[in-house]
């Protein structure tokens, strides 16, 4: 199970972000791409970050502030802000695994 969130500001309003696969029920480790930029059209943040152990609900809190973080030392001037997550799934209980059933 892999499942792949896509959150921007250039998405229509009220749209919210792409979300691609099943959340996941457990917390899971989220890998994590963000991008800012800037009005002058240079990017200003792009880096990626490992979140341990977080539900859904969990990773949009830590985004938030890490966003709003990043904002702040960049002057609230950010044209653009974009993000996208990432956990792959865990294992499956009782699965065969290439034996015949």
């Amino acid at each position: 199970m892999t499942c792949t969130i896509f959150h921007s500001t250039e998405l229509p309003e009220g749209r919210g972000a792409i979300l691609t696969g099943n959340i996941p029920r457990k917390p899971m480790r989220w890998a994590v791409e963000y991008l800012i930029k800037t009005p002058d059209g240079r990017t200003l943040v792009e880096s990626t970050k490992i979140i341990q152990k977080a539900s859904y609900d969990e990773l949009y809190a830590i985004m938030d502030a890490t966003i709003d973080d990043l904002g702040n030392e960049a002057g609230n001037l950010a044209t653009f802000v974009s993000w996208r997550a990432t956990a792959h799934g865990g294992t499956r209980k009782n699965r065969s695994k290439g034996r015949k059933r």
